[in-house]
């Protein structure tokens, strides 16, 4: 399959390959596990939104982007996790090492799926111009969006999710006063 440039993909390449925003990304994702499924493309979507002049998400456009890639994750992205995670761990009688290209495949198979996932999303709110965003402005918008994906799952943010939310918006947004905290970027 030939994909279509994706600037957000790009972007959350970038941005999630950043070991604070891998580490709060999946911190508030585990954290919630039990009763919430949170996406952390979503949560990419509405820093990248924020960053690229779209700003905030509405509900509306966070609830179109869930119910669009709720099969494909579901199905898809989820199950691969799963069987990579598994892998992971070693599955008996077969050695950890002889599954390894196995569970590199898997792991392959999940980014072009995470891939796709992020280009449904992209449709949701189509392909912004990239125009400068001041960054505390970025930030409130980033933020609110959170706000708003947390509140349509039904979670309540914990003082630990807030301090995630902030790690990876000061990563994110290094200039602002966010990015100038210790540990910012």
């Amino acid at each position: 399959m030939t994909m279509r440039p994706n600037p957000f993909w790009e972007y959350s390449v970038l941005l999630y390959g950043d070991q604070r925003v891998a580490a709060a990304c999946l911190a508030i994702q585990e954290r919630h596990r039990s009763h919430a499924d949170i996406d952390v493309n979503v949560l990419l979507l509405c820093t990248w939104a924020a960053a690229t002049g779209a700003g905030e998400l509405d509900t509306d456009k966070l609830l179109r982007a869930m119910a669009a890639v709720g099969p494909w994750r579901r199905d898809v992205v989820l199950p691969l996790r799963a069987t990579r995670n598994t892998l992971d761990q070693g599955v008996a009688p077969v050695p950890k090492e002889v599954s390894e290209a196995v569970r590199g495949d898997v792991l392959k198979a999940e980014l072009e799926a995470e891939s796709i996932e992020q280009m449904m999303l992209i449709e949701i709110i189509g392909r912004p111009a990239s125009r400068a965003v001041a960054a505390e402005r970025a930030i409130a918008q980033a933020a609110t969006s959170f706000a708003r994906y947390f509140t349509l799952l039904r979670v309540d943010p914990t003082t630990e999710d807030d301090k995630d939310l902030a790690r990876i918006l000061a990563v994110a947004f290094p200039g602002s006063r966010h990015g100038n905290q210790p540990g910012g970027g």
